[in-house]
């Protein structure tokens, strides 16, 4: 997964694609589904407040149009048709729940629900942010074959992991439901216990003492902690 190179024609529109009905399927909920999908289990659904599913909408778009230029643009890595498939099953997941569990929340908008506004922006900052300052510092001819650790990076060495945990969890005090919690907390056992020992293995095996040196006085996952 990791290493490897390619335009990945196929999985990477297909994922694009599962997001794209992800993110569709979640405002036709929030603005109008609703009571469709109640009268198909035979019950009601209590409507959050307008500003609230707005608020909902908004974030889903943004993370559709954030995943489209780090897809396609920032990352060039190869994508193989199993991680397509189990990436979009997983936005499907995602944006579904913070749709439902928000959408049905009749709690008035409060000091957390913009919180959680800051908390995606900075996350997306994080994520995006961090993965734009590699990819310009990759283009350079003398950097060709090293290691990056500069930018964001120097905080931590998976700070795009970071920054996503982080924007889910402002996704999910968005909802204003403590269910919704368990879409960052399941990512970032993802990112702890297989993406990073992953990522870990070939950087080390690609690097060797550089990347040591950098492992040695950098934070794994969460800056200045762990």
């Amino acid at each position: 997964m990791y290493g490897r190179y390619a335009p990945s024609t196929g999985p990477k529109p297909l994922v694009t694609a599962f997001n794209t009905i992800a993110v569709a399927g979640a405002v036709w909920f929030l603005f109008g589904g609703m009571n469709t999908v109640a009268d198909w289990f035979g019950t009601d659904f209590d409507e959050a407040t307008t500003l609230r599913r707005v608020l909902l909408a908004t974030l889903s778009v943004l993370y559709l149009l954030r995943f489209i230029a780090t897809n396609f643009v920032m990352l060039q890595r190869k994508m193989e048709l199993s991680e397509s498939v189990t990436v979009g099953i997983w936005v499907l997941v995602i944006h579904g729940t913070m749709a439902y569990f928000g959408g049905t929340n009749t709690a008035h908008v409060s000091v957390f629900t913009w919180l959680g506004v800051v908390l995606y922006v900075l996350g997306s900052y994080l994520n995006t942010g961090s993965e734009y300052q590699r990819k310009l510092w990759k283009k350079r001819p003398e950097n060709r074959g090293k290691l990056y650790t500069e930018g964001l990076f120097k905080y931590s060495m998976h700070i795009n992991y970071f920054g996503d945990a982080v924007l889910f969890s402002g996704f999910a005090l968005v909802t204003g439901t403590p269910w919704a919690f368990a879409i960052p907390l399941i990512m970032v056992c993802m990112f702890v216990f297989l993406n990073i020992p992953m990522l870990d293995k070939y950087l080390a095996e690609h690097y060797g003492e550089a990347f040591q040196e950098y492992a040695s006085k950098t934070a794994k996952f969460v800056p200045f902690v762990y």
